[in-house]
């Protein structure tokens, strides 16, 4: 498979979409999450299309950000990974690699495992709290995980998305035992980590979250970047298409300044706006302040796109947060629909 991907990524190239100027000063520079395929919301089995990542290496994004549903790809507790979403999974990241891009393998469950994955009701259990689900549980996914993908240096491993509603030092015993597993089996590849608050920056400081984690986590591997989840709405919920006046500009002062205080690098593994102009001049704010702090912040995945994977929902117009051409429900990769006003300001941006 990884002779297939590579000749594949140089025919993408040589064969010819149109690939826009992907200058950055960003260790990792800017992307996109795809999120079709996840599985937490709707147990989906799509997957992106050649087509749909193609325009997006195309417009010049270096980083994707792919998240799934651990029940998904390790159905039983410590038994094989899938075969199916384990081979669907390695030709999508064998396809982005080939092609230059980065790729970030995300556990995308909130720090739960629903014991009820197949069924209803769910029965939503917190990783390394609950006796069903222990951090041993969880160590023995991203060990399998690493084994698959050490050997490719374009893999960055998201640990766990948004963690929330948990303690605070038990997450950190947690996130070290899996850092120190997967360190164990030699995968050196970088590891990104959320904090908890739905991987709020300040939850690394303790101010205003309590116990910081930043004391409390430590890789061996010393390959760590801090994944922050930030939007411009109230409470950087992005759940409101509204951007508040200055969020741009301001809403990631407090973890840059941790960040260098503490020689820690960051990543904006989530953020999206509205299609307004209130929003559009916020996002051109964030993207100039990436630019003049990039000795801390080494890059962004805009959330979130399909890329022509099936939406969460038929129709999806309440997916706002897509930038594929047509939407949500009309994607065309074709070059026919004009690109998103979104997509042409963050191709301004670093």
């Amino acid at each position: 498979m990884q002779k297939f991907a590579a000749l594949l990524g140089l025919l993408i190239v040589l064969l010819g979409f149109p690939v826009s100027a992907a200058s950055t000063n960003l260790l990792f520079g800017r992307g996109v999450n795809l999120v079709g395929n996840n599985g937490y919301y709707t147990q989906s089995t799509t997957w992106a299309t050649d087509e749909g990542m193609k325009y997006y290496l195309g417009k010049g994004m270096r980083v994707f950000r792919l998240v799934f549903a651990w029940e998904w790809i390790q159905p039983r507790l410590g038994g094989d990974l899938d075969p199916t979403v384990l081979a669907a999974l390695e030709r999508e990241v064998d396809f982005l690699t080939s092609a230059g891009a980065t790729v970030i393998v995300d556990v995308h469950n909130f720090m739960r495992r629903d014991l009820n994955f197949d069924r209803q009701p769910k029965n939503e259990v917190i990783i390394g709290e609950a006796q069903e689900v222990s951090a041993a549980h969880f160590s023995d996914l991203w060990v399998r995980l690493a084994m698959k993908f050490k050997a490719n240096p374009r893999v960055m491993f998201g640990i766990m998305n948004e963690p929330h509603d948990v303690d605070g030092i038990k997450l950190a015993a947690t996130y070290n035992r899996v850092l120190g597993d997967i360190r164990a089996i030699g995968a050196t590849n970088t590891i990104l980590l959320d904090g908890y608050g739905f991987a709020h920056d300040l939850s690394w400081t303790g101010k205003p979250l309590g116990k910081p984690l930043g004391p409390l986590v430590r890789d061996p591997g010393n390959n760590l970047v801090i994944d922050v989840h930030r939007y411009l709405d109230d409470y950087s919920a992005g759940q409101k298409q509204i951007c508040n006046p200055g969020s741009g500009t301001s809403v990631l002062i407090e973890a840059t300044e941790w960040a260098r205080a503490n020689r820690m690098r960051l990543f904006l593994g989530e953020f999206a706006v509205a299609k307004n102009e209130a929003c559009y001049k916020e996002l051109r704010d964030l993207l100039a302040y990436f630019s003049a702090n990039t000795d801390v912040w080494t890059g962004y995945t805009w959330f979130g796109v399909y890329a022509g994977q099936k939406g969460y929902h038929t129709p999806d117009q309440g997916f706002w947060y897509s930038i594929d051409p047509g939407g949500p429900d009309a994607q065309d990769f074709s070059g026919a629909t004009p690109d998103d006003p979104r997509m042409k300001i963050l191709l301004e941006g670093p």
